[in-house]
């Protein structure tokens, strides 16, 4: 599994545990307990929506980095191809 694949699972299930221990331990009522769960699971969800949302971008935004750098180094090795050796020498003196 890749780190960040390891890294999320392991967010998800430290969420998890610690929801399930505070339910455990807490001093409200039945239906205060649900109304937090509630609100506390939209907080979530918008939380876990605005991550994916961001990964997303991210990933096209190193995509077209790439793209962009593959198109720079074809470039830079069709020039160096087409120069003759008296003017790499030129660049080299």
């Amino acid at each position: 599994m890749s780190k960040q694949k390891s890294m999320v699972v392991g967010f998800a299930l430290g969420t998890v545990v610690t929801a399930a221990a505070t339910l455990l331990s807490t001093p409200k009522a039945g239906k205060e307990v649900r109304k937090d769960l509630k609100v506390n699971m939209d907080k979530m969800k918008s939380t876990f929506s605005s991550i994916k949302r961001d990964g997303i971008q991210l990933r096209a935004k190193i995509r077209f980095a790439n793209k962009e750098k593959e198109e720079a180094l074809q470039e830079t090795a069709a020039s160096t191809i087409e120069e003759t050796p008296e003017e790499m020498e030129q660049e080299i003196k």
